[in-house]
């Protein structure tokens, strides 16, 4: 039987997978589209660090709530109002490190 020595991992990347709550996990969908402009599911699905099912229901829910739109060509772009919330967020965690 192996021991993994968890010596050789820094703690922070080991925990920082762990757990993310559902604002996390929103910013980092929003993010990803951001960057790319126009993003097409997998995309989102491996920026985010999500499954497809996860994926999946978080786009539904940001499609619904009007922070993303989807385009003719089956891409997710971000809206005016999920500009603006992103830009919230972000304002909020610098806030919170001060």
């Amino acid at each position: 039987m192996y021991v993994y020595n968890l010596n050789l991992f820094p703690f922070s990347i080991i925990k920082a997978f762990k757990y993310r709550d559902r604002v996390t996990i929103i910013c980092d969908i929003l993010k990803s589209v951001k960057v790319k402009r126009e993003a097409k599911r997998t995309q989102i699905m491996e920026n985010a660090r999500l499954n497809y099912v996860q994926t999946k229901k978080y786009l539904s829910y940001l499609l619904n709530s009007g922070y993303l739109a989807i385009t003719e060509r089956q891409t997710y772009v971000l809206t005016e109002k999920g500009s603006k919330f992103l830009y919230l967020i972000e304002i909020q965690k610098t806030q919170i490190v001060r």
